[in-house]
């Protein structure tokens, strides 16, 4: 299939980058350079000799996590990744029903997800080991039910909350601010904050592959009246991690600027972030697990704007607005381990 841009005027359209040509196992693009991407995400260019050579640029050698994000789609939900531009992404749909929402992120390969109850906001929990194109379990029914969830398991009581966050294998039930119950667990039982800390806004990651939740507490300054502690809390040991770091938000907009400021990703070496720390002055990259930091920009007047992504290979890149000069971090493991920032030499 051939798709066509609007074009230059006056440029023929194969010489213009208006066209993009779609085969069976790539995508083709013409403009400055002839360019195909693989289903994989695997770029090469078009050599003058009509050979083609690879258009990556060298990585470190670590093993990456593979993680998934999935999207809820045509009453099934597609797993895919940054860099994949074709129909090979896996797509599924539940034999008996169809699904009306998805666990955000996958780093197990798994998905958790709801189908359509026999009522108004019931549902039954159903998980898939979708890369294997397993069957799916039932682990449970979700009711909502006079302003709060009641969420039944096969084989344990029913226990409610006021919400609740999908992980690629089981479901978090926030009981409120400071209290939740995770399924599955080693042992099953309503975990309790530490004085003073709540649940953050939203959670990053896969709680499956981290074991962990994200926590806060506010820590106020003179000037600072947004600033928080941001933890980790074991959903296994029922204990917070030694690892905390320290932010500053726009009050009264905490959950988005959370969000913008705030990126959590599974790794084989465990979780690590890409975070503003010391306020919004650093950009600091960390593992949780061992408290392992490494700072990659500091300013005193601050940070104005961070962006984490993923790429299909699992190298994490960040793009980094720095006063007037934007910075990159090619790849955060390995400037966490290494203390690079741009590519390898090749």
């Amino acid at each position: 299939m051939i798709t066509r841009r609007q074009c230059l005027l006056g440029v023929p359209a194969l010489m213009s980058g208006c066209v993009t040509i779609h085969g069976e196992d790539s995508v083709i693009r013409v403009g400055q350079d002839i360019t195909r991407q693989d289903f994989k995400g695997d770029k090469q260019v078009l050599r003058s000799d009509g050979t083609w050579a690879s258009a990556a640029r060298p990585e470190a050698n670590i093993t990456r996590q593979t993680v998934w994000h999935l999207t809820a789609q045509e009453s099934g939900f597609k797993a895919w990744r940054f860099g994949w531009e074709h129909d090979h992404n896996v797509r599924y749909v539940d034999p008996l029903s169809p699904i009306v929402e998805v666990g955000g992120f996958s780093a197990t390969g798994w998905a958790t997800y709801l189908v359509k109850g026999s009522g108004v906001q019931d549902y039954v929990v159903r998980r898939v080991h979708f890369i294997k194109s397993g069957q799916p379990e039932t682990i449970g029914h979700l009711e909502g039910f006079r302003g709060e969830w009641r969420f039944t398991p096969l084989d344990g009581p029913t226990a409610a909350a006021y919400d609740y966050h999908l992980s690629s294998r089981g479901i978090l039930l926030l009981r409120s601010s400071s209290a939740f119950t995770y399924f599955p667990t080693t042992s099953i039982a309503t975990r309790l904050l530490p004085e003073n800390w709540h649940l953050a806004w939203t959670q990053r990651a896969d709680i499956e592959a981290s074991r962990l939740v994200v926590v806060r507490r506010h820590v106020p300054q003179s000037m600072e009246p947004a600033r928080y502690e941001i933890g980790f809390y074991d959903v296994d040991k029922a204990q917070l991690l030694r690892t905390r770091l320290e932010m500053s938000l726009i009050r009264g907009s905490e959950e988005p600027n959370f969000r913008n400021r705030f990126y959590l990703y599974d790794t084989p070496k465990g979780p690590i972030t890409v975070a503003k720390e010391d306020g919004i002055k650093k950009v600091v990259v960390r593992n949780i697990r061992t408290d392992q930091q490494r700072v990659a920009f500091s300013r005193d007047a601050g940070i104005s704007h961070i962006k984490a992504e993923q790429t299909n290979t699992g190298r994490i890149t960040v793009k980094v607005a720095v006063g007037f000069s934007d910075e990159t971090i090619y790849d955060a493991e390995d400037f966490l381990y290494n203390g690079r920032l741009a590519p390898p030499s090749s």
